[in-house]
């Protein structure tokens, strides 16, 4: 999950990390020295050592030990990631505790398959050899983590990394570095010693981590930021995933539960105050049923408690949406909406930041055009925009127009069209009536497609993204020649030939023809030796 574009931070003396709900300033951090990159390549390379020689089943009961000690410790947890992002406690609890004990409650069940040697199929033209995979760990890899979720994107794909084989270096956002907590976690936990390592910092430090030369980067953040670290990356060859912004779209038909979908569209565009990739952001609703979404989706938004009232004070789990993050993400969506309104939009509900505070209203609005920042650029906060649309056509053509495609969502009671219509979304992923409910199956991979980035985590696919795919073809070590070396010959060329004739050109006998003139290269390879 993403960030949009950050400001240049001022790093001396020290970055500043604020509580964004009431501005006390909680801690101060340096920029890593040089001395600091190096000693962590030198630990983290040597810690590579001992993962790469454990067994999946061993690595995974390294995590099983994380998932005790969160389980049992997650009330505090969720205290200082709310203390640092401003969100709502149960924001805390769903996206950021329970996506990651439900991911390694997952890969304790499946890594071991996932990464276990896989035997494919060998063509008959190469008869009498196996061929297999093997998924091999890579070395020391670099997580790069974003403000948004500063818990669950650090620890997921640390998580697929580490259960390949590797050893993990994470850097954290300099907004929400979270300072002492994983480490908290890692040393109660019993983890093993080296195997993830935390450098903290900002761009400064960010940058002599990659020129620390990694085996791999998984950088989430904005398209920005995702530009540079992979300009960066590129000197050294490095390979890197990319997870990066979206301008998720939510598509409406006019059979689609209404109930339901308004209140989805709420919570999808709300939750972590709308401070998610996947956040929901364009609305495009069915003509016949818009008025009917707009006017039921303004009466239930306006119901919903923020960090500006009294349940912020006493948050126990009853606050709905809390503050946002950081300044300058409050900057800009009010810099968005003021651009909206001064073409001529509407505002639903909503629409002002409350005072000088991180708390920006639930906002929703309409009349909106593509002229307007607010439907072409990604807005990360919480604002919905509702447009209509009048045929399957037209909603899909306005889904997909956007640079952005990471996520997305259909609604309809007609689910061979909703299906259809998910098929010509382009998107990384998309949900049926419901909303970012990929993210919560830890089967499914995770990353999107234009400038929302690529490559994937989570799933299968997240453990293969951290391997080496090796492939491997084993052959008898007795034949003292093989069909295709030398020496070429007119016979040979004549035969090879035939076989592909018979073995491509199709018809009943095809393959008998090409085995039988497979023999007979064999005899000759017999015979015609250097």
């Amino acid at each position: 999950m993403s960030v949009v574009t950050e400001p240049v931070i001022d790093l001396s003396p020290a970055i500043a990390v604020r509580n964004p709900r009431t501005g006390e300033l909680l801690y101060t951090l340096d920029e890593a020295s040089s001395a600091d990159i190096e000693r962590t390549y030198a630990t983290a390379r040597a810690a590579f050592r001992a993962v790469r020689a454990m067994s999946v089943r061993e690595r995974i009961a390294e995590t099983q030990k994380l998932q005790r000690y969160i389980l049992a410790n997650k009330e505090a947890i969720i205290s200082r990631i709310v203390a640092e992002t401003g969100k709502s406690r149960m924001d805390a609890l769903l996206s950021e505790i329970f996506t990651v004990l439900e991911t390694i409650a997952f890969y304790s069940k499946n890594a071991e398959k996932m990464l276990a040697d896989e035997s494919v199929k060998t063509p008959v033209l190469l008869m009498g050899k196996q061929s297999r995979i093997f998924y091999e760990p890579m070395g020391a890899v670099l997580v790069i983590v974003p403000w948004n979720y500063p818990f669950n994107l650090m620890l997921n794909p640390v998580l697929g990394a580490f259960l390949a084989g590797n050893s993990v270096i994470i850097k954290p956002s300099e907004y929400t570095p979270l300072r002492g907590l994983v480490e908290d976690i890692l040393d109660g936990s019993g983890f093993m010693k080296d195997a993830i390592q935390i450098v903290y910092g900002g761009k400064t430090t960010g940058q002599q981590l990659i020129d620390g030369r990694p085996a791999k980067i998984l950088f989430t953040g904005s398209v920005r930021a995702g530009h540079k670290v992979m300009e960066q990356a590129s000197k050294y060859l490095i390979p890197v995933e990319l997870e990066l912004g979206g301008k998720d779209a939510m598509l409406v038909f006019e059979d689609a539960n209404l109930d339901r979908a308004v209140n989805g569209a709420i919570w999808g565009g709300m939750s972590n105050s709308g401070q998610t990739c996947t956040a929901v952001e364009r609305v495009l609703v069915h003509e016949s049923v818009y008025d009917t979404f707009v006017s039921s989706i303004k009466e239930k938004i306006e119901k919903l408690s923020n960090a500006s009232g009294d349940a912020a004070k006493n948050d126990c789990g009853n606050l709905d949406v809390g503050c946002m993050t950081a300044d300058f993400q409050v900057a800009i969506v009010q810099d968005q909406v003021a651009d909206a309104m001064a073409k001529g939009a509407t505002i639903v509900t909503g629409g002002k930041r409350i005072g000088d505070s991180h708390v920006f209203q639930p906002t929703v609005v309409t009349n909106v055009s593509d002229s307007m920042k607010i439907v072409r650029e990604e807005t990360f906060g919480p604002v919905l925009t509702i447009q209509k649309f009048k045929t399957e056509d037209e909603a899909v053509r306005m889904a997909n127009d956007s640079p952005y495609g990471l996520s997305g969502s259909v609604w309809s009671g007609d689910l061979a069209r909703a299906e259809r219509v998910a098929r010509r979304i382009e998107t990384g992923s998309v949900s049926i009536n419901n909303v970012i409910a990929t993210l919560a199956n830890p089967a499914l991979p995770f990353g999107g497609v234009k400038d929302s980035g690529f490559g994937r985590y989570k799933g299968a696919h997240g453990l293969h993204a951290f391997s080496n795919i090796k492939s491997i073809m084993i052959d008898k070590p007795g034949a003292p020649n093989e069909l295709n070396w030398y020496p070429y010959t007119k016979e040979k060329y004549g035969l090879f030939s035939k076989m592909m004739d018979a073995a491509y050109g199709g018809g009943f006998f095809a393959t008998l023809k090409a085995m039988l003139t497979g023999i007979k290269l064999q005899r000759l390879g017999k015979k015609q030796k250097l």
